[in-house]
């Protein structure tokens, strides 16, 4: 069984389904009193690129053949898990105290983690592959 190949899809998927995920629970559509939209707006606007950045690199875990390719792509997986979870912060962008925003948000936090996480197993696995412990 390879383990890079199913974290690679299991990445893959997990990228897709964060880059949907507002289409299917959705951030709060409000404005501010100068009719401005809300933060939730700005930080989904952003955790749209980042999944997206998520997503083209998963795939390309996928056709990646060289050990210093794979660990840098998964590397910013890593990252970009990291950042998923820290946009929607108040000290970062900040979403709205009370409205759909916090459900979406909560999801968004799981997929952000297991993203970061299946981004550090996969260069510890790359890591192995290289010094000839694990095929």
């Amino acid at each position: 069984m390879n383990y890079y190949k199913i974290l690679s899809w299991i990445a893959l998927m997990i990228s897709v389904l964060l880059l949907i995920l507002p289409k299917y629970i959705p951030i709060c559509v409000g404005h501010t009193n100068d009719g401005h939209p809300m933060l939730c707006h700005y930080a989904y606007q952003a955790e749209f690129i980042i999944t997206l950045l998520a997503v083209i690199l998963s795939s390309s875990l996928l056709v990646l053949h060289t050990v210093e390719a794979r660990s840098l792509a998964s590397f910013i997986i890593f990252l970009l898990g990291i950042i998923v979870i820290i946009l929607p912060q108040s000290w970062a962008i900040g979403i709205c105290e009370n409205g759909a925003c916090l459900k979406t948000t909560f999801f968004v936090t799981i997929g952000g983690s297991i993203l970061a996480l299946i981004g550090l197993f996969i260069l510890l696995i790359t890591r192995k592959t290289e010094s000839g412990e694990v095929t």
